[in-house]
């Protein structure tokens, strides 16, 4: 048998080129393969970045869909500064507490269209005001700045009304706290509600007592004087009914009424509840910020708080 060896060599060419071949394109594979593991795994550490630091974006927070936080602290830009997936950012978003917290850089705060009041000051927390979700007051602000606006509406009530004088007084609860004081030398306030168990004895602790007073005075206010009452626009008082009735006599039966003296409680004018005021102590406590006054104790006087309105026509 003879063997043709002219064939027989271009047969192991053939298939040495068809092995170069397949060979190229499982090199190839494999190196796209390795290619989109790296890619894949790029994206994965990018992602997880981008859910660690949860950086906030113009687009983002220009849009419809963005829901603004109740709670805002000025931050310096320098915090974020070289990580990649915060870069142009304007902040982030956390969440202390159980309260959304937009982190917003101090250079983007002038431009955000949000008033903060008094001022924008670095590492400083703003809360929601109640009526305006553009409006932000700072924290330490917030309960003298309901204060002063609940009494310069009661003024514009009267005045609206056509009232000759009136005159508000304040009065504050006194607040009582107790301080432990044990051998560890450990502290801690309580409420005098709380009873003294059997296990804690006098040789234990020593107690001390101590009372904060609250705001109290009184202002008058004196006006010409008219019968063409009108309505006045409200914000603290709009849902209450001891106002409610005295507009309604003043404006709807032809001015009888001449005086009225009123005692408004503080719970409904609340700037926020006590609930809220514990759940704003815990995130400020979180976010390792200055201490500040306690919220809560705030948010109480003012629930226990009364004022006192006079009105003469």
């Amino acid at each position: 048998m003879k063997i043709d060896v002219k064939r027989g060599k271009e047969a192991v060419s053939t298939a040495a080129q068809k092995a170069g071949v397949i060979g190229k394109k499982v090199t190839q594979s494999v190196q796209d393969g390795a290619k989109e593991v790296t890619e894949r795994a790029k994206n994965e550490i990018y992602l997880n970045k981008l859910k660690k630091y949860n950086p906030l974006f113009p687009q983002e927070y220009e849009s419809d869909t963005f829901n603004m936080p109740n709670m805002i602290k000025i931050v310096d830009d320098a915090e974020r500064r070289g990580i990649d997936v915060c870069e142009g950012a304007i902040g982030w978003l956390s969440t202390e507490n159980g309260i959304e917290v937009l982190n917003l850089y101090d250079e983007n705060a002038r431009t955000a269209g949000i008033q903060f009041i008094p001022a924008i000051v670095c590492d400083e927390i703003y809360y929601v005001d109640n009526f305006d979700r553009r409006r932000f007051v700072r924290l330490d602000y917030i309960f003298s700045k309901a204060h002063e606006e609940r009494l310069a509406e009661l003024q514009h009530i009267a005045y609206s009304l056509g009232a000759k004088h009136c005159s508000i007084e304040i009065k504050e609860a006194y607040i009582k706290t107790e301080t432990n004081e044990k051998k560890s030398g450990i502290k801690a306030s309580v409420n005098l509600k709380k009873i003294k168990t059997a296990a804690e004895t006098d040789e234990d602790r020593a107690l001390s007592f101590k009372e904060e007073k609250s705001r109290e005075g009184k202002i008058t206010a004196e006006f010409i004087g008219n019968n063409e009452a009108r309505p006045p626009q409200l914000k603290w008082f709009a849902n209450d009914d001891t106002i409610k009735r005295l507009v309604e006599m003043r404006c709807d039966n032809s001015n009888s009424i001449r005086s009225q003296k009123m005692v408004l409680r503080g719970s409904t004018s609340a700037t926020m509840s006590q609930k809220v005021a514990s759940t704003i102590d815990g995130a400020v406590n979180k976010m390792n910020s200055k201490k500040i006054s306690s919220m809560e104790k705030q948010a109480l006087k003012e629930n226990t708080s009364e004022i006192i309105f006079e009105v003469e026509f």
